[in-house]
């Protein structure tokens, strides 16, 4: 049985949007974190930083994924925080708060897929986003994790 700390994991997460077909840079990381495994459901939970690309401060979140078979619910504690579900061709709606202000933001989600087996998984999302009604972007995240092993 794993501690109240959870099961230590590595993980990769790689991320992409884009604008009328137009790719941004990809958002790239590795990190650590904690899986959670539950019956009918996992969290996975990590720390994320990220720094503003025009400014240069740096923005730290905590990321909670609640996984189930057949959605993924997101939160983001921190300076930036909120909640998105993600369950395709479903659309979702929140509010994005920042230190700037709030802002209402919706997700449309084109694919959720989450599989998971002894310690290790996968998390693929394909949505679009909508920021205070208009559209944003589409996204695509693709996060894979793997049980760390003990020494």
């Amino acid at each position: 049985m794993e501690s109240c700390a959870g099961i230590p994991v590595f993980i990769s997460l790689a991320s992409i949007a884009s604008y009328d077909g137009i790719a941004d840079d990809p958002l790239q990381m590795m990190t650590s974190g904690h899986l959670f495994p539950g019956k009918d459901f996992s969290l996975l939970r990590y720390q994320e930083i990220q720094q503003d690309r025009e400014t240069g401060q740096v923005a730290e979140s905590e990321i909670q994924l609640v996984l189930k078979k057949d959605q993924v619910t997101m939160n983001r504690l921190g300076d930036f925080s909120n909640t998105m579900l993600f369950r395709k061709n479903q659309r979702f709606e929140t509010v994005y708060h920042t230190p700037y202000g709030d802002m209402n933001m919706a997700v449309y989600t084109k694919e959720a897929r989450w599989e998971e087996k002894q310690g290790t998984g996968r998390i693929h999302l394909r949505y679009d986003l909508s920021m205070q009604g208009s559209y944003a972007s589409t996204n695509e995240l693709h996060l894979e994790y793997q049980k760390k092993e003990k020494n």
